[in-house]
């Protein structure tokens, strides 16, 4: 009698996670006056930070002589600009104010990232606005790299703070992603603006994800067109690859029978906007046995698949050809019989046009010597509004 072992591995580089802290200072209407709003909010953040794998430098101006610096963050409580003096922001983090006041109109949400101001040198400068990041110096930025934002919620919407069940109010998960979304870039980056061309978006990774340039609304701040649809991120409770509206529309598509989450395309859009998004691998065995193998595993658009097999765990000689990722949920079967001990792992590399997508070496800045500079906050025109 032969006996086989079968493994499953999961390739992926091992790069850390960047953590977006969610501050309550200017919660001062308690919107979040339970563990069960905190958790919502936090789980959203945690879900973001899990998929961003770039490296944030540390905001600390007492590491840089004669240095100084204001945080200024709408304040979600009031609408007005904040100054945070000397913020210390720690390294991988961005810290994100939330809160809630009134909104006029139909509108459930605000967001985006905080504007600054400082005294100091150029390094400095280049430290709050790019964290490290070539790309986000660049004359023409490729990347996005804030030191955090802050999100605004209706306090007057009803609202559902399940992270899995549709129930009566609206989806407080959809809208605190989509927030989110803003906060990171989407709709508010100047990486973002420069990809605008005309009334598409020319980002690779987003034009990947939905076959061709996607619309963009007037304004820039929104994916454009209510039948915008895209395969679904399997995340708070949904199933991957699930075609449903994206998320980054202008209005929520909310209709208290759904609830939707973000998509393959709004997670291409977060690539375009100049982060490193690096999904979880989890290779799945639809079938082990002697004579067979089968597999499945949760695709993205922006990355390309091989499924390897090897006899040890140091080399993996054969395997599948590259898949391009679609978003859904894609499938392999090993077209040989596994053989002795046999070992199969799931490699994921950047899809084509991704790789330009790399950080341009940094322009030449305009500020000599010692002076100041200013940056505003910026919010998604249109913000989110309840469906039509």
């Amino acid at each position: 009698m032969r006996f086989f072992t079968l493994a499953l591995i999961a390739l992926t580089q091992q790069v850390s996670a960047i953590t977006i802290k969610i501050d309550y200072t200017y919660d001062t209407s308690n919107f979040f006056n339970t563990e069960a709003k905190k958790s919502a909010i936090e789980a959203v953040a945690k879900f973001y930070g899990d998929l961003i794998k770039d490296n944030l430098l540390r905001i600390d101006a007492t590491q840089f002589p004669s240095a100084s610096w204001t945080a200024n963050p709408i304040n979600p409580a009031t609408g007005n600009s904040l100054s945070i003096a000397n913020l210390i922001v720690p390294e991988d983090t961005m810290i994100v104010f939330v809160g809630a006041r009134i909104l006029s109109g139909s509108t459930l949400g605000i967001g985006g990232p905080g504007g600054w101001g400082a005294s100091g040198f150029q390094p400095w400068f280049d430290r709050i606005e790019g964290r490290g990041s070539a790309g986000a110096l660049a004359a023409i930025p490729t990347d996005h790299s804030p030191w955090g934002g802050s999100i605004t919620f209706d306090a007057d919407s009803t609202w559902n703070f399940s992270l899995t069940q549709n129930l009566a109010g609206f989806e407080f998960i959809g809208v605190a992603l989509h927030e989110m979304g803003h906060v990171l870039g989407i709709g508010t980056a100047e990486s973002w603006i420069n990809k605008i061309s005309g009334a598409v978006f020319s980002g690779v990774a987003s034009t990947r994800s939905n076959g061709s340039a996607p619309p963009i609304q007037s304004g820039g701040g929104h994916f454009g067109g209510s039948t915008l649809v895209s395969d679904v991120f399997g995340s708070f409770g949904r199933t991957h690859g699930t075609s449903r509206p994206v998320l980054m529309l202008a209005s929520s598509t909310d209709n208290g029978t759904n609830f939707d989450v973000a998509s393959d395309l709004d997670l291409a859009a977060l690539i375009d906007c100049g982060w490193e998004v690096s999904p979880p691998l989890n290779l799945t065995a639809t079938s082990l046995k002697p004579i067979a193998a089968a597999f499945n595993w949760k695709s993205s658009s922006f990355l390309n698949y091989r499924v390897e097999r090897g006899s040890n765990l140091q080399t993996f000689p054969a395997g599948s050809a590259s898949v391009a990722g679609d978003g859904t949920i894609q499938v392999w079967t090993d077209p040989a019989a596994p053989v002795s001990n046999t070992f199969y792992r799931l490699r994921a590399t950047k899809a084509g046009g991704a790789a330009a997508l790399v950080a341009a070496p940094a322009a030449v800045r305009s500020i000599n010597n010692f002076g100041t500079v200013s940056f505003p906050s910026r919010v998604a025109i249109g913000c989110y509004e309840e469906g039509q």
